[in-house]
């Protein structure tokens, strides 16, 4: 199988993992894309088609949980669409600069607070400033993963969020953070 078909299979794993909410095994799969597409010589693929393939791979990720990569990824789609002589009617070096100062935006705890973030980028819920911090996404996977195991044949309806966000809490405490879910963040918001 050629890499070009390799990506195609990862990502449609990729979707899949969405599809039954366990986007954080997303993370492993975007990277051995990225790796593929960096190596991938095949003049049918183009830099256009490079750049429409880091964005369904963008579209499968938690982008707050990992921003950094995925900011890696857009300035990486960035490159390809400049370097086609194809041109996108929505994929533009401008639509992916938006996205990638919404990201700069997210983690620069020291020049925008979580208010003032979610005020201009049109956010209802306020969260945990540790989200944004470079540790949240180093053990992002690691976390998520413990989260899974622990809730492994939890039903997913109504109120799965707060034994959700129970298990996190706890399993970020082994990491050494202190985490506060979105219910304690918004106390007069409610969730199911």
């Amino acid at each position: 199988m050629n890499d070009a078909k390799k990506i195609i299979k990862k990502v449609e794993l990729m979707r899949h993992n969405s599809q039954e909410h366990e986007t954080y095994r997303n993370l492993p799969l975007a990277k051995e894309c990225m790796l593929l597409l960096e190596s991938l010589d095949d003049p049918e693929e183009g830099p256009l088609g490079k750049a429409y393939a880091c964005n369904a791979i963008l579209e499968q990720l938690s982008e707050y949980d990992t921003p950094r990569f995925c900011m890696e990824i857009l300035q990486r789609e960035k490159q390809w669409v400049e370097e086609s002589e194809e041109k996108s009617d929505w994929l533009t070096p401008e639509s992916i600069d938006s996205d990638i100062l919404r990201l700069e935006d997210y983690i620069d705890t020291e020049g925008i607070s979580m208010q003032d973030f979610c005020k201009k980028h049109g956010k209802h819920l306020l969260f945990d400033p540790v989200e944004r911090t470079p540790q949240w996404e180093e053990i992002y996977l690691e976390v998520e993963k413990e989260c899974f195991r622990q809730l492994k044949g939890t039903h997913r309806g109504m109120g799965f969020c707060f034994g959700y966000w129970s298990v996190k809490r706890a399993v970020l405490a082994k990491y050494g953070i202190e985490w506060k879910s979105p219910q304690f963040m918004n106390p007069r918001v409610m969730f199911d």
